[in-house]
């Protein structure tokens, strides 16, 4: 029996209804609290609104999340390049292999007060600690998609004299492009659960940094308005890159749902 396949838009709205309907809840359960801990969803977006008008939402926004793009990019370009490498090379993946088991199974939270003793508060520690948080799934996952390859492809390359520079891009990372998009994903949501950690430490500046000296003068509204903003944000950045995902992979969905064959007229059932 198939799986009936949407749209990008109706898969969206089908999975928005249920935090729209979540938030209306909160809406109305919350109108006429008077708990500090659990202030009105009216006074979380008041508060949200004088941070964004008083400019200090943008200047902490483009610091925590220009922080979290370039990261992206740097584990994008590393652990597609040594991916690519070690799935290639089997013998130095059996030699590899137990350093790679042994760091991914290391939280990544240990290294954040090492990380920010290191390289101090600026800058440079947020991108290093986000790097290593999303580097992992997209290495891990392009290691496993250029092994997953079949040895019958690379026979067929190298028959026709496909050189290198084109084997990479136009068969190797093509074929494991489907186990990329999921390490992509994973380091996605990852990389913001740390660029929130991070800022928590030794920082002066970003969301997170706003999240906690909130929560320490016990402006409860505020804390909550800083977490809704991390949250509505990492939807966003997951649905776009589900729409972007859908289109790169469609040559994938076309091929496993295989040829569709018409019987012939007047041939027997």
């Amino acid at each position: 029996m198939g799986t009936k396949t949407y749209s990008p838009l109706v898969s969206v709205l089908l999975q928005a209804w249920l935090p729209v309907t979540l938030i209306l809840l909160w809406f109305v359960a919350s109108a006429s609290s008077t708990s500090v801990f659990w202030p009105p969803l009216t006074e979380i977006l008041g508060t949200m609104g004088q941070w964004a008008s008083s400019g200090g939402l943008w200047s902490d926004a483009l610091f925590s999340f220009g922080n979290y793009f370039l990261a992206l990019l740097l584990s994008l370009a590393i652990g597609l390049a040594l991916g690519t490498a070690i799935g290639l090379m089997p013998r130095v993946g059996l030699i590899l292999d137990p350093y790679l088991d042994f760091f991914r199974s290391l939280p990544n939270v240990v290294f954040v007060p090492i990380i920010i003793l290191t390289l101090g508060i600026g800058r440079e520690p947020k991108v290093f600690l986000i790097f290593i948080a999303c580097v992992w799934p997209i290495l891990l996952n392009c290691i496993v998609g250029v092994r997953s390859i079949q040895p019958a492809i690379f026979e067929a390359s190298r028959a026709y004299r496909i050189p290198l520079r084109l084997q990479i891009p136009k068969v190797v990372l093509a074929g494991a492009l489907p186990q990329i998009a999921v390490g992509v994903r994973l380091a996605i949501t990852i990389g913001i659960v740390m660029l929130v950690v991070s800022e928590m430490y030794g920082a002066t500046e970003g969301v997170g940094y706003f999240i906690l000296q909130s929560g320490q003068r016990f402006q409860l509204a505020a804390a909550w308005a800083g977490t809704l903003l991390v949250g509505v944000i990492g939807w966003v950045f997951t649905s776009i890159y589900a729409l972007a995902e859908h289109r790169l992979l469609r040559w994938n969905r076309e091929q496993d749902a295989g040829p569709t064959t018409r019987p012939r007229k007047g041939a027997r059932a």
